[in-house]
């Protein structure tokens, strides 16, 4: 007979996902061992393999959860009933909350998805591929004019994702300026440019 779910299996999933995201994150993937991630979880390793089978499942899951949600946020960008500007200035502001409060998540997978095998890996990127898909509708919506460039439309939208991308490595959730705020200045820069930026303008 089957072993049968506990009511709360989902949730302890997570647990172990979130632990897993701060372990490898501090100390790199190939660096941490199941024991580690068991101590970190108050647990025993027959304990983790019960719901996860090794810790590069683990690794797959972090990842794939992060990118769904990231690209989640981005079709509901893109669908928000408003001007290109406000879908815009929405996407950046949704990215910028996830990478606030899940950024050892982005850490692993910025840095670790070499260690997926390729299948995989693949899927990750396939995932990854329409979120800039669908950024890149928002930027050819904010100027339509690129319809008519040889190949310009994702060089300018990997310009702004790299912008809010690597935020992790210096942004403070405490420091002058909230996500919000900053993801509004992202735009306005991207938009409009930094020598005509209005920082009175953003500040009300």
């Amino acid at each position: 007979m089957a072993r049968k779910q506990a009511e709360d299996y989902g949730e302890r999933r997570r647990n172990i996902l979130d632990k897993a995201a701060e372990l490898f994150a501090d100390k790199g993937y190939a660096r941490s061992s199941i024991s580690e991630l068991a101590t970190a979880c108050n647990a025993s390793k027959s304990w983790l393999y019960h719901y996860y089978p090794s810790k590069e499942a683990i690794l797959y899951d972090i990842m794939r959860l992060h990118v769904t949600e990231l690209l989640v946020m981005a079709e509901e960008a893109l669908a928000y009933e408003g001007s290109p500007r406000e879908k815009f200035q929405r996407l950046a502001r949704n990215f910028m909350e996830i990478y606030v409060n899940a950024g050892s998540k982005h850490i692993i997978l910025l840095n670790d998805r070499g260690c997926l095998p390729d299948e995989l890996r693949g899927e990750i990127m396939e995932l990854q591929d329409k979120i800039v898909s669908n950024v890149v509708q928002l930027v050819v919506e904010l100027n339509p004019a690129l319809k008519n460039t040889k190949n310009y439309e994702k060089p300018i939208t990997m310009a702004f994702l790299g912008m809010i991308n690597w935020t992790y490595i210096w942004f403070k959730k405490d420091g002058p300026i909230n996500q919000e705020e900053f993801a509004d200045l992202a735009v306005e820069i991207f938009l409009n440019g930094f020598m005509t930026l209005d920082i009175e303008k953003l500040q009300k």
